[in-house]
């Protein structure tokens, strides 16, 4: 009986697989390119605290941890925010800012495999450090709608929902909210978009609100638009910066692409300020991207206070919706020249014609064992060689070489001088 030994949620990267993964990456690299960010990378190995710094001890159950043969407590990055984070430390006095990094790390993260998740995938992580809330913060969400742009979605397609985690906070810290309960409410807030109201009312039930503060969350979950916001008391703090992030986004063009959205929190521990999500407008997948304000995050590497804002996107839903959408170009091998031998003397000169086209950028092939004349054509054809050139005795010792468009099935004798450098 054969045994798949391939491990769970994890991808074997076949040619075709790969091709659309070097389709979505060749988009996001160039758009980053596009607004002046520099390409980076880390370590796939950290030590095990790195991440609790970040997100707690609840992370090590996510993630995929050992102790190596030296007694270190390690793990495989599940992201790479906390990797930026230990290296900006290590360079935020030598260097300008702001710093605009970017990176397509490849990331394991223990977790249930399902449709939209896997527990290896890859993250196309921007960040801007040393610059504080506004246009920042638009320049890294403009980074995102321009890389789905520049992958064929439009408006049609995605929507960034936006929200900011001070105007959450003080929102509820103003309606005498218990502390202990906070933590509890955000949860249920961030899941109320996934889940009926029913379900979200028997949420609210459990933490034991009074009558005023259940009114409070109904009405703060009712809140459509940048519209419902500026009718909301001023003194709020996050409102301003809210409705700032909504007029700049206007200026740049892209405001049909961004909704509020009460319901995005994404853990406020860790973010400070505006916070946002990209979606398929249909809702049948996972976010596409998660991203925000972390100032306070490198304050635990390096003590000092250090703004930054940034996002990851994932390739595993994007993959699913490109693809749903046809957006994914066709894979197809491409050969420029298969070079067709009638006998083994001609190696030598196979090979010298091989080495100067692909000296010049062409895909050249040929078969590394003699074969009838026939079967190299069939070869040529299989692999989808544009052109075979047939290298006759006569037309060797003449000093010529036969070249076949095997899409036309015309042949000519052009000179062996000119495949030779």
């Amino acid at each position: 009986m054969k045994v798949d030994l391939s491990v769970r949620g994890m991808r074997d990267y076949f040619p075709e697989i790969y091709h659309r993964l070097s389709h979505i990456f060749r988009a996001w690299r160039e758009t980053a390119l596009t607004y002046g960010f520099e390409e980076f990378d880390g370590p796939v190995i950290e030590t095990l605290e790195l991440y609790k710094i970040k997100s707690g001890e609840e992370i090590v159950n996510q993630l995929y941890n050992f102790t190596d043969k030296g007694g270190r407590e390690l793990a495989l990055r599940p992201e790479l925010t906390p990797t930026v984070a230990r290296m900006i430390s290590k360079i935020q006095n030598q260097v300008s800012k702001p710093i605009k990094w970017f990176s397509i790390p490849r990331c394991m993260r223990y977790e249930k495999p399902q449709k939209g998740r896997l527990r290896e995938f890859f993250q196309f992580n921007v960040d801007i450090i040393g610059e504080g809330e506004g246009i920042a913060d638009v320049e890294v969400m403009s980074v995102a709608i321009d890389s789905l742009r520049n992958l064929g979605l439009t408006e049609r397609d995605f929507v960034v929902r936006i929200n900011n985690r001070n105007f959450v906070s003080e929102y509820f810290n103003g309606l005498g909210f218990d502390k202990h309960k906070t933590g509890p409410l955000y949860k249920i807030i961030d899941n109320a978009r996934k889940v009926s109201r029913e379900v979200t009312s028997a949420a609210l039930d459990e933490l034991e609100l009074s009558s005023g503060q259940r009114d409070a969350v109904r009405d703060y979950l009712s809140l459509n638009n940048s519209e419902d916001l500026k009718k909301l008391d001023s003194a709020i703090e996050g409102k301003e910066s809210l409705l700032n992030v909504f007029s700049l986004m206007e200026a740049a063009g892209l405001k049909n692409y961004c909704e509020f959205d009460p319901t995005i929190v994404r853990g406020l521990d860790y973010y400070t300020g505006i916070v946002f999500e990209l979606y398929d407008r249909s809702e049948k997948m996972r976010a596409i991207c998660g991203g925000g304000r972390y100032n306070d995050l490198l304050r635990e590497f390096s003590g000092v206070d250090v703004p930054a804002c940034g996002f990851g996107m994932g390739d595993v839903v994007l993959g699913e919706i490109l693809s749903a959408k046809g957006l994914i170009p066709a894979y197809k091998k491409c050969v420029d020249y298969f070079i067709v031998r009638v006998t083994d003397n001609e190696i030598d000169i196979m090979l010298k014609i091989a080495q100067s086209l692909r000296k010049r950028g062409m895909k050249v092939e040929f078969t590394y064992r003699w074969m009838p004349v026939k079967k190299q054509m069939a070869k040529a054809s299989r692999v989808q060689a544009k052109k075979a050139l047939i290298l006759g005795v006569d037309e060797i010792a003449g000093g010529m070489v036969v070249e076949k468009d095997l899409a036309a099935g015309k042949e000519v004798k052009i000179p062996l001088n000119s495949l030779l450098e």
